[in-house]
């Protein structure tokens, strides 16, 4: 392992080890991935009554950031405010376009309301998944993603989002990724893909069929190659172009053709909008 890419990832831990101790946050288990000229970092978050993590990116050009996930993402977020560094905030409840610096851009998004929690059998808070409002059937099982860019350009702020069809007949907010500063609608789109097969993987959901709008993002999932012309360190944000790393990794050691044979194009002209669309348009 790089020596230097283990220290610089450690020194920020440390760094914000103090204001995050402050509030009550302690750091639990680290985890290291380090790939030479860049790595992440993900370390396990707990307060009094919630938990989290973060993950601290190191890209190829040295910039380092902050990414706040799970429950407490936004009271962490809102720790580190102020403290120095590339914090990317939570997904917030409507869009807020992002401004020029890292500062501003959380801010902006971390006065929302949080969701709302619930205690499950492992003592473990973990958020009520919202129902969505939409007039578009589906059946139980169905698992579908979506991904937005704000604005015009190629390149800007992109999150994504999954939607579950649960057995009540209700389309309901399943998981949603962090808000990156700088990414791209087809890269998005496929991470919405990857994201979802985590965590069938890990068993964190369980769905009958993968639905996804995005030609390019299914057909990067089933030839295994990721085909842009994008520059992703040069030209996204280092916690998304680490996303788009982790992503190829996995899909070269992943049983990609199980996970494609339950996925499905979400064909708007017969079944209507994609119910995971974040209705931006």
């Amino acid at each position: 392992m790089s020596t230097g890419v283990d220290e610089q990832l450690r020194n920020e831990l440390a760094r914000i080890e103090r204001p995050l101790a402050h509030a009550g946050f302690l750091i639990g288990e680290v985890r290291v991935v380090d790939e030479g000229s860049w790595g992440r970092l993900d370390a396990v978050v707990e307060g009094c009554n919630i938990a989290g993590k973060i993950q601290i990116h190191l890209g190829k050009k040295g910039r380092i950031s902050i990414v706040p996930q799970g429950n407490a993402a936004r009271a962490i977020a809102m720790v580190l405010e102020g403290t120095g560094g590339d914090v990317t905030a939570p997904n917030p409840s409507r869009p807020t376009p992002l401004q020029s610096s890292s500062a501003q851009t959380s801010s902006a998004q971390i006065g929302t309301k949080p969701p709302a929690l619930t205690r499950t059998a492992d003592g473990l808070s973990k958020p009520k998944p919202a129902t969505r409002r939409t007039s578009v059937r589906g059946n139980p099982g169905e698992l579908v993603v979506d991904c937005s860019k704000f604005g015009g350009s190629l390149i800007g702020p992109t999150e994504w989002q999954g939607v579950l069809f649960s057995r009540t007949g209700e389309w309901q907010d399943i998981f949603h990724s962090p808000l990156y500063e700088r990414g791209h609608n087809n890269l998005g789109e496929f991470l919405a893909i990857i994201d979802a097969c985590q965590r069938l993987e890990r068993g964190e959901l369980k769905c009958v069929t993968l639905w996804s709008d995005s030609k390019t993002a299914l057909s990067w999932f089933r030839t295994g190659k990721i085909r842009t012309t994008i520059d992703v360190d040069g030209q996204c944000d280092s916690a998304f172009a680490a996303a788009v790393n982790d992503a190829r990794k996995w899909l070269e050691s992943s049983n990609r053709p199980k996970w494609f044979a339950m996925m499905s194009r979400w064909d708007t002209s017969a079944r209507g909008e994609n119910p995971a669309d974040f209705g931006r348009k």
